[in-house]
C-alpha cells in the first residue's frame, strides 16, 4: 500500500502550475480541507453566480504523487477557463463539481 498523497504539497504544486492570466473579476480560490484538494472557480456577472468546482480526493492507492495532482488541477482550471462561459450556479445551489 502507498501512502497517502499529501494534499499541502498538491496546493503547493497547483499554485505554482496555474499560471493562466484569468480575466479581472473571476475568483480562483484554492483550500484543502480535511481529505479533499478544492478549487472554487466564482465569477458575479450582472444577472448571476458562476462558476465551477475542480475537486479532488485521493485514495491511499492514487498512482500519482503530490506534485502531479496539482499539476493535473491547474491544467483542468485552465481548461475550463479557456471556454470563456462559466456555468451558472445550478437551480439547487451547486456549482457545477469536476473530480480530478
Amino acid at each position: 500500500m502507498t501512502s497517502p498523497v499529501n494534499l499541502e504539497e498538491a496546493l503547493a504544486a497547483f499554485r505554482t502550475a496555474f499560471t493562466y492570466e484569468h480575466p479581472e473579476g473571476i475568483q480562483v480560490t484554492p483550500q484543502v480541507h480535511e481529505n479533499e484538494l478544492r478549487v472554487e472557480v466564482r465569477h458575479q456577472d450582472v444577472s448571476t453566480l458562476r462558476g465551477f468546482d475542480v475537486v479532488a480526493q485521493p485514495l491511499e492507492t492514487e498512482e500519482r504523487d503530490a506534485g502531479q495532482l496539482g499539476e493535473d488541477i491547474a491544467r483542468v482550471v485552465e481548461q475550463e477557463l479557456m471556454y470563456g462561459q462559466l456555468p451558472a450556479v445550478g437551480e439547487d445551489g451547486a456549482f457545477r463539481r469536476i473530480v480530478v
